[in-house]
């Protein structure tokens, strides 16, 4: 029996746990956070800081294998274990696709499309650089943002002088890249184990598409409700990202789909679409949770199948119409008038036979914009499948009763 380490205890940490116990595996946690919903399913869980390397050093001596589930786990720590243990994906993945900046520089050196970008390495640089910036502008921070943290819009030279003088933020690093006009966000997951070559070939899921609210992922539908054509391009650009980067583990790659190409580095068309990566995950991906119920093997268990080094198998989808995946944030918690994780109210499931799936990720409180779980339907349209969700998360902020059908309510706010 192995034992896998999962830096990090979230909800992906947690629902990977689930898998990996199921194929036999011991699971040990290790996590900052002494409520960390997937310290309850752990085998062992260590509480200690990114940086503590007598706590690392304990935590690895009883795994076989390690991984992550997020970016934003500390390196330098890490990089202190000697390599005594794998971690996959490797720690050089993790390194460049945590910062943007290493993340856009591997895009250009492998000559993957990306919307055009400048370095900024300072408040200094920023403005010096400021009369050669076309607007509208997305300036993000080197390291540290998820879910629209460290992203500031310039919609004119105004505004990204009043950045400089405000100053908000004690030191600048970041990508200042062109604002696109988006038709439509995708992503596709990439698994690949350590023996990935023409026998046992790498494993793409199919594409999803995906809705963002005030920058957190409000919907998912899978299959992405776009042409064959369109699709192959998606699925190959995350097929040479995952080799190019030598992965071991998964890639989730994000896309950006435009009319327009903008000031683009060498953006892919197809059927009249511009297609460009916008970022990397080398981890379970919240979109991810849809392949759960819309494909043969979900993420986590084709992700627990390379930590095992069990012979992986190609995603399928499971039906010929559409599942869709919402995001429930702590505002329906709120809205409820409870800020507990396990206190919410189901009774509105009775009226809503679309609903597939429902997941809560036990966390303890609540709060505006934190992901406390998750709904799933499914429909023979698009349009009915993403109806189904948040007409159920509107019932669901709306007891009692849980009633109410209002199809445009969408939950979340930065964190």
């Amino acid at each position: 029996m192995k034992t896998v380490g999962i830096l990090g205890g979230g909800q992906l940490g947690l629902l990977l746990a689930h898998s990996l116990t199921r194929l036999g595996a011991k699971v040990v946690i290790y996590d900052p956070d002494p409520a960390a919903p997937a310290r309850k399913v752990a085998w062992k869980s260590f509480q200690a800081s990114w940086t503590d390397l007598t706590s690392l050093r304990e935590f690895a001596s009883l795994c076989d294998v390690i991984t992550y589930e997020f970016e934003n786990v500390e390196i330098s720590g890490l990089r202190k274990l000697d390599g005594r243990v794998p971690i996959y994906p490797s720690l050089d993945v993790l390194a460049t696709t945590q910062d943007r900046v290493f993340e856009k520089q591997f895009l250009v050196q492998n000559d993957l499309p990306v919307a055009a970008f400048e370095v900024v390495n300072s408040y200094e640089e920023l403005d010096k650089i400021k009369d050669g910036i076309t607007f509208p502008c997305i300036l993000k921070t080197a390291t540290g943002g998820y879910d629209g943290k460290g992203q500031f819009v310039f919609k004119n030279a105004a505004d990204l002088e009043a950045f400089v003088a405000e100053r908000p933020l004690p030191h600048l690093r970041a990508v200042i890249e062109e604002q696109l006009a988006l038709v439509m966000e995708l992503s596709c997951i990439v698994a690949r184990s350590k023996s990935a070559d023409e026998d046992t070939p790498a494993q793409i899921f199919p594409v999803m598409q995906n809705v963002h609210h005030k920058q957190i992922l409000d919907t998912t539908v899978m299959p992405a409700d776009i042409s064959p054509a369109l699709a192959v391009v998606v699925k190959d650009i995350a097929l040479v990202a995952a080799e190019q980067l030598d992965l071991v583990g998964l890639l989730t790659c994000e896309f950006f789909v435009t009319r327009d190409p903008g000031q683009g580095r060498r953006a892919v068309e197809v059927d009249g679409y511009y297609v460009f990566v916008n970022e990397f995950a080398p981890r379970p991906h919240n979109s991810g949770h849809i392949t759960m119920n819309a494909t043969s093997i979900s993420q986590y268990d084709l992700l627990a199948r390379v930590l095992l080094d069990i012979p992986l198998v190609e995603p399928r989808l499971v039906a010929g119409g559409y599942y869709c995946l919402a995001n429930l944030l702590g505002e329906v918690w709120l809205a409820q008038g409870t800020d507990k994780g396990h206190e919410l109210d189901l009774q509105a499931l009775k009226f809503h036979p679309d609903i597939v799936d429902l997941v809560i990720y036990g966390k303890e409180s609540a709060r505006n914009g934190r992901k406390m779980g998750h709904v799933v339907s499914y429909s023979a349209t698009t349009d009915g499948a993403i109806g189904a969700v948040k007409d159920v998360r509107a019932a669901l902020a709306c007891v009692p009763g849980g009633r109410e059908k209002v199809s445009d309510f969408s939950g979340g706010s930065p964190q």
